[in-house]
């Protein structure tokens, strides 16, 4: 399977923060990497090409928003996925992203998920952490890690098993969220902590302000992207409609 980062003009990522997160439970991941790279008002600097390229485009102030955009403020890199990658391809897809990031000499990695609400232990309890020992060998921070015997699964988990393998420090934020909608509250708790991280000073107020809006958005978006399999009787094959 081909993945092709296609960055406009000559860019240093030397000693720069990926950060990115997918839609998984809550949304939580991409509403916050979303939410971050507006606030920053981060600049668009390219996409990624897949084989199996997600068959959806949007627009966002009336110019084409595309599967895969890369943005960046400062020395943060933010990789937007507006749609989930296929599954058949979340093996190469996290594999090609991983490698991108070390040959372009990042400084480590960021990325969003969330937990089911319905794991939490009581009402104070907010987030979870999962890391790589890369990371955990040189972090000052005090974090409540993951529960021996609870998983990550798709993108996320293959994203940190390749950084691992290559002894890459990259961090896994997981604040709990509802799995049954939207839930930006969640991913308010998982900015504040990126602000600790990464040093950044992202206001969550409107993003807990607006968020009833936000989860009425992203349920129409999820409603008109959704894939229905229909059986073509006529020639024995299967077609995908939206």
């Amino acid at each position: 399977m081909t993945i092709d980062f296609i960055i406009n003009g000559n860019r240093n990522f030397k000693d720069n923060t990926l950060i990115t997160g997918f839609h998984g439970i809550g949304t939580t991941g991409f509403i916050g990497v979303k939410y971050i790279a507006d606030q920053l008002q981060a600049e668009k600097i390219g996409t990624i090409i897949s084989e199996f390229l997600p068959p959806f485009i949007t627009t966002k102030d009336g110019k084409l928003s595309l599967p895969f955009e890369l943005y960046q403020n400062e020395e943060n890199v933010l990789l937007i996925p507006q749609f989930q990658p296929y599954r058949h391809e979340h093996r190469v897809f996290a594999e090609k992203l991983v490698d991108w990031s070390i040959q372009s000499k990042f400084k480590n990695a960021i990325l969003i998920g969330g937990l089911d609400a319905r794991l939490k232990k009581n009402e104070d309890d907010k987030i979870r952490f999962v890391a790589t020992t890369a990371f955990l060998e040189n972090t000052q921070h005090d974090l409540p890690l993951l529960e021996d015997g609870l998983f990550v699964t798709g993108p996320l988990a293959l994203i940190l098993t390749y950084y691992e393998i290559n002894n890459f420090p990259a961090i896994a934020l997981l604040p709990y969220a509802e799995s049954s909608r939207a839930d930006p509250s969640a991913a308010a708790i998982a900015i504040n902590k990126i602000n600790e991280i990464a040093d950044l000073n992202v206001d969550t107020a409107k993003l807990i302000q607006d968020a009833e809006l936000i989860e009425k958005n992203l349920q129409e978006i999820i409603t008109q992207t959704k894939e229905q399999t229909v059986e073509n009787k006529e020639h024995g094959t299967k077609k995908l409609y939206i």
